[in-house]
């Protein structure tokens, strides 16, 4: 019994935390220059490319434009939660490290239904799929938080006021684009719309915690 335990200490002792959140800011980091990898070239000939029709050409990729924002945006959003819920997680296990990879597996899948989007934004199918991968990709990174909130890995210092506050502010995006995904039978224009909730949720829960940002919430916890 007493190995058991020894083994398990040496096992978490072997964890650095350093490794895992620069692996996985380099994994953010490619999920993120992908996007851009993503908008295809108009097929022109040389000539064309220095007529006027080099700029409607342009022009009608925006499509691909709006799609990469919003990814970049989310990319980005993802990354600030993951951030946060490793800064306030102060004990490492294999579980939050094979929890993170899994997020980190769907994180740089995400390219693929960025393509879609660009390529088919008016497909209700594809926005369908592409509101799902985002939103799954920010339950499993939620799975982190809640997984260090039940073991008990989390700063002791957080009260339940702290831990319902990131739990809010860390399922508001996830939620939002879950919710997208019945509203597309709706209007596919309007799914789109209901995206813009991420950032009023945000803004709604600092409110109610009468705080302008999560590093203003984070100082009263180091308090």
């Amino acid at each position: 019994m007493e190995q058991e335990k020894l083994s398990r200490k040496t096992i978490r002792s072997l964890i650095d935390q350093g490794r895992v959140l620069n692996f996985s800011d380099g994994v953010f980091a490619f999920a993120a220059t992908l996007l851009i990898l993503k908008i295809d070239l108009p097929a022109m000939t040389v000539h064309e490319a220095t007529s006027p029709r080099l700029l409607t050409e342009l022009v009608n990729l925006w499509p691909s434009y709006f799609a990469n924002i919003i990814s970049f945006l989310m990319i980005g959003y993802y990354w600030l939660t993951h951030h946060a819920i490793f800064s306030l997680v102060k004990k490492m296990d294999n579980i939050i490290i094979w929890l993170n990879i899994i997020f980190l597996i769907f994180l740089s899948f995400l390219p693929f239904p960025v393509d879609l989007f660009g390529d088919y934004n008016q497909s209700e199918i594809i926005v369908m799929f592409y509101s799902l991968s985002l939103g799954i990709a920010g339950f499993l990174l939620c799975a982190i938080w809640f997984y260090a909130v039940i073991a008990k890995r989390i700063d002791k210092s957080l009260t339940q006021r702290h831990i319902l506050y990131y739990s809010m502010r860390f399922l508001a995006a996830p939620v939002v684009f879950m919710i997208s995904i019945p509203l597309v039978y709706i209007d596919i224009n309007i799914a789109k719309i209901s995206w813009i909730f991420v950032i009023l949720a945000t803004i709604a829960i600092n409110r109610f915690f009468n705080f302008k940002t999560l590093d203003a919430f984070a100082k009263e916890t180091a308090a």
